[in-house]
């Protein structure tokens, strides 16, 4: 009989989702058995997704052997049989085409870690500008909206919480997506804090908030807007802040005149009262910060949705203030890329230059369209690791068309998924808990580097991420380029600018701090990272690339605004990707004991405007959209507009970018349309 005696603890991360919190893996004769959450972690509130770690590691649909497709089937082949015929196709590709009609595309779990770096390596050797990420649908244009504000370079500002009077949930509902920031916000409303909740939906925090703003998708910079004009009229704003620390404020004051409350009810349903409450409150009650979800990415106006939001951060004083929204120190870490040998000018995505500067990479929305017209140049062979564009990209029809018109595709993955059917080769890839991971907190709010220690060995074949791009790199010709045999040198080199070594995080498995959180106003000492050393709420940057200085409101497209002859065959707005707790995008939905607290999807549809359609609740009923329909059941609620229904995202049975708009973009990051499309819904 197994005794605790048996158990070896590991200290590692969850990573089911992207706050990582600490975890003791327990390990029984090298295998997981269960995790805890590790003690001394500053992450440690293990939410559901944890339950499903070991049932997601030893899943019988795990795929452990390279695969190759022959007559229409997948046949196991060997590591070397599948370099080999990855170089032949890359190489042909090459020189019949150019480096440019290769494309990869990474995804979430990579962004900004080793593997990423190491794959950026691959493409600027191979010559491809192609290199794309999920950062082209998820926080980068947040980020971009913030930096253009405070420093000209990707910055997200983080609130906090802890010491706030009032806090502000914009598009974000914390329960489902992020327990971490739970742990803060109920603390702080029990000390007697200002909750604001600004979402279409009545989540549980909405019904509990001192004021719940249903807002119309797709206007939120109307209503920031509004707010701006309500505290620069009455004088709510932080005077010596705005004259010592702001550039603009003028003209941003002119500027906002015609976002009067009433006008401002007009564009976003929400009343001018309440307009001016929601601005009132927020700069009255400081320290205040605002928590935006990606639900302000997802629009048409995106990076100016940010760019308004970090607007009311700064003229009200809560920049960089305990309780407040701060930004962070960033991990130094060397870049991989090599110089000089790609030719940026023929990216993909060309018209999307301010993306391409702050994220350093190109954009994936441009994709589709480019492989099936062959315009701007033919795009013949991808690479796609740890991510899923035939579900997770916009019209997912033309995305499976696009990525079938492939001359060669390569998935790397866990599972089967939808893309990795439509491809020629299949790599089986580690998961977070079978190799040495490198972590930077920074994303989730702490300026700290974690190490997620191994906790077993890889399942029968399968391979580390990183080192797959490092092999075939070496097959391509490119071995001086990746001298790394192990993790602990990639990362120790990775780390050298930083002075942080993989033996410090191997010391110290709850992380090893980079930054100072207790330092507020880092501005005071050299200013802000901008050109002009303030806040910059006029963007002198963004009018040099031909976009508008000061956010501006524009009207969601398709929409029924935006579109009257098409709103009249599709009345209702279409909102998507509100979170599921058991789920992270596309992951989890194979897991038993996560699926049983979600078992399946379903549309959210107003009560009254169910009830006119003759629709309850688990009837099957088709919504249609302009771009496709699809087939799910009904959830019949109070919780959701009249006007508005709302579907989650990542689920392949009922795959809700079948409906969704992959060319309405944001005209800055090209961020696609997600929250604001249109619908008809019938019963089936």
């Amino acid at each position: 009989m197994p005794t605790e005696s048996d158990v070896k603890i590991i200290k590692s991360v969850c990573n089911m989702c992207m706050q990582c919190c600490g975890i003791d893996a327990h390990i029984r004769d090298g295998r997981l058995i269960k995790v805890t959450a590790m003690e001394d972690h500053p992450y440690n509130h293990l939410c559901v997704k944890a339950q499903g770690i070991v049932d997601w590691l030893y899943s019988p649909d795990r795929v452990t052997t390279p695969l190759k497709r022959a007559n229409g089937d997948w046949q196991p082949i060997t590591w070397d049989e599948a370099f080999d015929i990855i170089t032949d196709k890359l190489t042909m590709v090459k020189e019949k085409y150019g480096a440019k009609a290769m494309a990869t595309h990474m995804g979430n779990p990579f962004i900004g870690t080793p593997v990423g770096r190491v794959a950026s390596r691959f493409c600027s050797l191979y010559g491809t500008p192609n290199h794309t990420s999920t950062a082209s649908l998820c926080f980068a244009a947040g980020a971009m909206g913030h930096g253009l504000t405070i420093s000209n370079r990707l910055q997200r500002l983080f609130p906090s919480f802890e010491n706030s009077r009032c806090m502000v949930l914009w598009g974000y509902n914390p329960q489902e997506s992020n327990i971490c920031d739970m742990v803060q916000i109920t603390p702080a409303r029990k000390n007697g804090a200002k909750l604001i909740v600004i979402d279409p939906r009545k989540t549980p925090l909405a019904k509990e908030a001192d004021i719940h703003a249903q807002i119309r998708p797709g206007t939120d910079v109307a209503l920031a807007l509004g707010m701006i004009n309500v505290i620069i009229a009455e004088q709510l704003y932080d005077q010596d802040f705005v004259h010592n620390w702001t550039v603009g404020f003028e003209k941003l004051a002119e500027h906002v005149k015609k976002y009067s409350p009433e006008d401002v009810e007009k564009l976003t349903w929400v009343p001018a009262d309440t307009v001016r409450e929601i601005a009132r409150m927020y700069a009255a009650s400081k320290p205040a910060a605002i928590a935006q979800g990606v639900a302000l990415d997802h629009c048409l106006g995106g990076v100016q949705n940010s760019r308004a939001a970090a607007i009311l951060m700064a003229i009200t004083g809560n920049l960089d203030v305990p309780g407040g929204n701060v930004y962070l120190a960033t991990l130094r870490m060397a870049q991989l890329r090599v110089k000089g040998n790609v030719d940026t000018s023929e990216v993909v995505g060309i018209d999307y230059p301010v993306y391409n500067r702050f994220v350093g990479e190109s954009t994936c929305l441009p994709l589709a369209e480019t492989i099936i017209t062959g315009k701007p140049y033919p795009i013949k062979a991808m690479i796609v690791h740890g991510s899923n564009p035939a579900l997770i990209w916009p019209d997912s029809n033309k995305v499976k068309q696009a990525l079938s018109q492939l001359d060669f595709l390569v998935v790397s993955d866990l599972f089967m998924s939808e893309t990795a059917r439509l491809a020629d080769v299949f790599l089986p890839s580690i998961t977070f808990w079978e190799g040495d991971i490198l972590k930077d907190y920074q994303f989730v709010g702490l300026p700290m580097a974690v190490l997620a220690n191994k906790v077993v060995e890889p399942l029968g074949e399968c391979r580390d991420n990183w080192q797959i791009w490092a092999e075939l790199g070496r097959r391509m010709g490119y071995a001086e380029y990746f001298p790394w045999q192990t993790t602990d040198e990639l990362i120790n080199d990775l780390l050298e600018p930083s002075g942080i070594t993989i033996e410090q995080l191997r010391e110290h498995p709850s992380g090893v701090w980079y930054g100072n959180m207790g330092q507020k106003q880092k501005y005071l000492e050299k200013g802000l990272k901008t050109s002009s050393g303030k806040v910059e709420l006029f963007s002198e940057t963004l009018e040099g690339y031909g976009y508008a200085p000061l956010p501006e409101f524009t009207e969601p497209l398709p929409a029924l605004v935006g579109t009257p002859e098409l709103a009249e065959d599709y009345p209702l707005i279409l909102t998507t990707g509100a979170r599921v707790g058991p789920f992270t995008h596309s992951r989890h939905r194979n897991v038993a004991r996560l699926r049983k607290l979600a078992p399946y999807p379903a549309v959210e549809i107003n009560t009254d405007t169910a009830r006119n359609m003759g629709i309850a609740t688990d009837d099957w009923v088709i919504v249609e959209s302009p771009r496709g329909s699809l087939r799910i059941r009904a959830k019949v609620t109070d919780d959701i507009h009249p006007r508005v229904v709302s579907i989650p995202h990542g689920w392949e049975e009922a795959n809700v970018n079948l409906l969704t708009d992959g060319d309405a973009r944001d005209p800055i990051s090209a961020y696609p349309g997600y929250k604001a499309a249109i619908c008809r819904v019938t019963r089936d």
